[in-house]
């Protein structure tokens, strides 16, 4: 790719950036919980912070806002790792054309 093709491919990719609504890094994790004998549903969130697992818990009513947070997450990750190939492409070209 030519250096004005990567740098307008990188517009493109910043702007989907902008454009994403709320967005989670982690995994939504589907369970159950025994509560007065009974087995209820629990949901909570599990994310790797630190090398610490940390988890949040989702109210049922919030599950799925937090699924889809939770794809659009993946979504911003494939992005970012496009974002950071075109950039050490662009930055080689810097170098090579000093």
């Amino acid at each position: 790719m030519e250096k004005f093709e990567l740098l307008e491919k990188l517009n493109e990719l910043k702007t989907e950036l902008i454009k994403s609504p709320y967005w989670v890094a982690g995994t939504v994790i589907e369970t159950t919980r025994k509560q007065s004998k009974k087995e209820k549903p629990f949901y909570y969130l599990s994310q790797s912070i630190k090398g610490k697992t940390k988890t949040t818990y989702i109210a049922a009513r919030h599950l799925e806002v937090f699924k889809k947070a939770e794809a659009e997450g993946e979504r911003i990750k494939q992005l970012m790792t496009e974002i950071n190939r075109i950039n050490i492409l662009l930055i080689k070209s810097e170098v090579s054309d000093a």
